[in-house]
């Protein structure tokens, strides 16, 4: 029998008599710290040294509190921070204390690397004050930069963002100093704002001690640790306030990046002359108001991008890529639309819009003939419109004809943490039918402590001007839903962490300018932790989790899968080391052959398999980290044996190394194989504006070898040259390779500012 959604998620009404405790939430933003920034008729000089005359009248904010190992206490090693401001640019003073300076960690030095790894320096700015959107910029004594946008208080994170501000940094006797500049015109924000939302991370790797201006309890961060990427002083309404930034200068905030490329090609088996190839290109970007940025490009290319990591596929759907060209980065967390993407490593479930469909297609890049991007905030709606047209393709199979993908978002806050919201997206080939996809979502949080979310969504076709009527009814049966929804509820405590979510996707729900991994389904996935503090030896916490992934048929109620994790025993040490034990359960219902290898096909049936999983993430900070997870089991009616590794070694400042290993060796009665995908990254560190990375990746199943070097030179903020050399090879054995490609690409931008 077909049960609702409500009726999946109706115990959900057992624990909404939790205290709606918008006062207490009140009270606690009341509490939180104050500064002014000191308006100076000239800034300082940005070389690390605090003794310049503009810091002398500034306001000093101290008192930082502990975040680890204990919270709500004082900070061990105390830290000051100062700002001022001029009309086109504003300045951080810190000076972080020290009684042990020959202890700091400095190992990182390369732009968005991971700094907060080291003694590091995060800065959090609310431009909008809405308690929920910020910029982030970290720096450490090296003077490496990392920034990104945090949108939702880190429920999506866009740390790809380059944003353009300096940095430097210097060793003292009594620990080190920071100078920061951030002008003006990398910031979008609210001129009628009385004040904006500001807090200050600091790490002491050494002591593993993070600690924070805005003092932040530890239940903010119960899933994460200290060195993962999402922060805890992401939480941005528990940051304090930053006043006196009046007067900022109302620029036009016109920036023009005009680009040109060149490259040269050819594949060695053939008896042809190499092929060379030129193009240029303008990207555009118009502070229309202080808060709205246009952004448009022409001619777009991204040769300068990474490659993506290899990945290896032993399900029956998609894998998933993250976005990282600068186009679609910049307030990128405004199109996100969908149930929350909860493990980074795995796909989600779905995306309304998801920017990779534009300009990809199964990795080989699309000419993009023209985009155009309106993002950022007017009075109290988040806007993004965003449209780019694409050029057609010839593929072996067939032609990708040209398309052009269009998206709206608006997001309204409502209170003082929640939204409501609405997106359209279209993709409309030449001479294809259209699709279209329309949705609203909303976020509830009636306290610091709780999340309820929800989301509806409906997808249509219409026809073009080559599609008959009879092909659009048979690509939309009359029968068959064209809807998805779905609701999400989370509880973080300061030891039990609980979340539920719970989508229904129908059979003909298609977004075609997004990301779906399955259709006519019912889908549920509840998470509870339990994360008592022991505080005994060496021993800093206990973690016992429970999670599961299900899902099944929407029209008939059938299982189609369902895994259990079971996780009874998970440590973490006070040297900020973690291992993990666990148990899955998973269960496959097959109506369809499954071929999970070329020439192994799984018939259809009911499959039960047990696996016993092993983790351990080491400290990251250290001069070796390893990142690992083995699996040993059952994988339908045979075995597995799996295998997850990483070594890092942070060698110094200017040379830093990783190497994976992933691998998986399968039996089964229908055959046997075993994939093994390796990759090596060396990247050379000159200055923190130039920098040499290196990568080579081998696939041994498929015998696909391939390496990606690329030379990146900031030779002006927001000015760079690029120089990348790719080559791949057919390799069954790495004795004997056979190069199939080879390139060499330069590209050359310049920032003008009029």
């Amino acid at each position: 029998m077909k049960r609702s959604l409500p009726a999946t998620v109706g115990l959900l009404g057992l624990l909404t008599g939790v205290p709606v405790a918008s006062q207490e939430q009140s009270e606690a933003v009341a509490e939180r710290p104050t500064m002014a920034a000191t308006r100076v008729d000239q800034g300082p000089n940005v070389d690390g040294d605090l003794s310049d005359r503009a810091w002398e009248a500034s306001e000093v904010g101290t008192d930082f509190m502990q975040h680890e190992p204990l919270d709500g206490v004082p900070a061990t090693e105390q830290t000051e921070v100062r700002v001022v401001f001029t009309d086109g640019t504003i300045y951080f003073g810190i000076t972080a204390f020290d009684a042990n300076p020959d202890a700091i960690v400095a190992k990182e030095m390369e732009r968005d690397s991971r700094i907060f790894q080291d003694d590091s320096i995060l800065l959090l700015l609310d431009t909008f004050h809405d308690r929920r959107n910020a910029y982030a910029f970290a720096t450490n004594l090296n003077g490496a930069r990392t920034d990104a946008l945090v949108t939702d208080e880190g429920r999506d994170l866009t740390p790809q963002w380059d944003g353009i501000w300096s940095v430097a940094a210097r060793k003292t006797a009594f620990g080190w100093t920071v100078e920061i500049a951030i002008p003006i015109s990398t910031l979008r924000f609210d001129p009628g704002a009385p004040s904006w939302g500001f807090n200050v991370q600091r790490y002491i790797a050494h002591k593993s001690e993070m600690t924070h201006w805005s003092g932040l309890p530890r239940e903010v961060s119960v899933l994460g640790q200290v060195g993962s990427e999402n922060q805890p002083v992401f939480r941005v309404s528990m940051a304090g306030e930053l006043t006196g930034l009046t007067g900022l200068a109302q620029s036009a905030q016109l920036q023009i990046k005009p680009f040109a490329i060149g490259d040269v090609s050819e594949d060695p088996r053939l008896d042809l002359d190499p092929i060379t190839d030129s193009d240029y290109g303008l990207d555009l970007k118009w502070g229309v108001t202080r808060s709205l940025a246009l952004d448009l490009t022409y001619n777009t290319d991204f040769a300068e991008v990474e490659v993506d990591g290899l990945q290896t596929n032993l399900t029956r759907f998609s894998l998933y890529f993250p976005e990282k060209r600068d186009f679609f980065l910049e307030n990128a967390g405004i199109f996100d639309f969908g149930p929350p993407h909860r493990r980074f490593y795995e796909p989600p479930v779905l995306k309304a819009f998801f920017s990779r469909r534009v300009g990809l297609d199964d990795g080989r890049q699309v000419p993009i003939d023209w985009g155009a991007r309106l993002t950022g905030r007017m009075g109290g709606w988040d806007i993004g419109v965003l449209r780019v047209a694409t050029a057609g393709l010839e593929r072996d199979d067939d032609a990708l004809s040209p398309n052009a993908f269009t998206v709206a978002r608006l997001k309204r806050n409502v209170g003082e943490r929640s939204s409501v919201g609405a997106i359209v997206t279209e993709a409309a080939p030449d001479g294809l039918s259209a699709n279209r996809v329309a949705g609203l979502d909303f976020v509830y949080k009636p306290t610091p402590k709780l999340i309820f979310g929800g989301f509806w969504s409906t997808s249509g076709i219409s026809e073009g001007p080559s599609a008959t009527s009879e092909s659009a009814a048979a690509d939309v049966p009359s029968d068959a839903g064209e809807s998805a929804y779905g609701f999400n509820f989370d509880y973080q405590g300061r030891a039990l962490t609980v979340y539920l979510d719970a989508q229904e996707i129908e059979e003909d729900y298609s977004p075609d300018a997004g990301f779906l991994l399955r259709k006519n389904v019912r889908h549920v996935n509840p998470l509870i932790q339990w994360l008592p503090r022991i505080e005994r030896g060496f021993v800093r916490s206990w973690s016992t989790e429970v999670t599961m992934d299900y899902y099944e048929t929407l029209d008939t109620g059938e299982l189609e899968s369902r895994r259990i994790e079971i996780s009874p025993i998970g440590v973490r040490m006070t040297t900020e080391d973690l291992w993990r034990l666990g148990y899955v359960l998973e269960t496959e219902n097959l109506v369809e052959p499954f071929e999970v290898s070329s020439g192994v096909v799984i018939p259809p049936g009911r499959y039960e398999f047990a696996t016993v999983e092993a983790a351990s993430f080491t400290n990251q900070s250290r001069l070796f980290g390893l990142r690992g997870r083995i699996s040993i089991g059952d994988f339908y009616n045979g075995t597995q044996t799996s295998g997850r590794m990483g070594f890092n070694f942070r060698i110094s400042r200017n040379v830093q190394t990783q190497t994976s290993w992933v691998y998986n060796d399968v039996e089964l009665p229908q055959g046997a194989f075993d994939v093994g995908l390796y990759s090596q990254l060396v990247n050379f560190t000159f200055t923190p504006n130039l920098r040499l990375n290196t990568i080579i990746q081998y696939n041994d199943h498929s015998g696909d070898l391939g390496t990606n070097i690329r030379l990146h030179w900031i030779y002006k903020p927001g000015s760079d040259l690029f120089v990348v050399y790719n080559e791949n090879w057919m390799a069954e054995d790495l004795r004997y390779r056979q190069s199939t490609h080879r390139q060499i690409a330069v590209k050359f931008t310049y920032l003008i500012q009029p």
